[in-house]
């Protein structure tokens, strides 16, 4: 069973990170804003801003390939596990643990 990944799911993670206080530069990591700007990028060419399985897998793929450690690879394999496993039917866990370590 292929899930739909809602933008509305999609833009908590990228918006809830967008609407942050400031805060010094070093706040977000390079591999979180990067992750931020796939999943941006992702919405953005979607049709109706909803991803079906093509492209949750093309977000995957993206995902995985950004140069992380640390937490933030933890946090975005999860969110990425999350979007791949068909058995996963509520992503705000995953969107939880990806916004607690890049959203800081």
């Amino acid at each position: 069973m292929t899930k739909t990944l809602s933008a509305t799911l999609l833009a908590a993670v990228a918006g809830s990170l967008l609407m942050l206080p400031a805060s010094p530069a070093h706040a977000q990591s390079a591999a979180c804003s990067a992750a931020v700007d796939v999943i941006n990028s992702a919405l953005d060419a979607a049709p109706n801003r909803e991803l079906d399985g093509d492209a949750q897998k093309a977000l995957a793929t993206k995902l995985l390939a950004i140069n992380a450690s640390g937490g933030d690879k933890d946090a975005i394999n999860a969110f990425v596990q999350a979007i791949v496993d068909d058995a996963v039917t509520d992503l705000e866990p995953a969107i939880d643990a990806f916004n607690n370590v890049c959203a800081r």
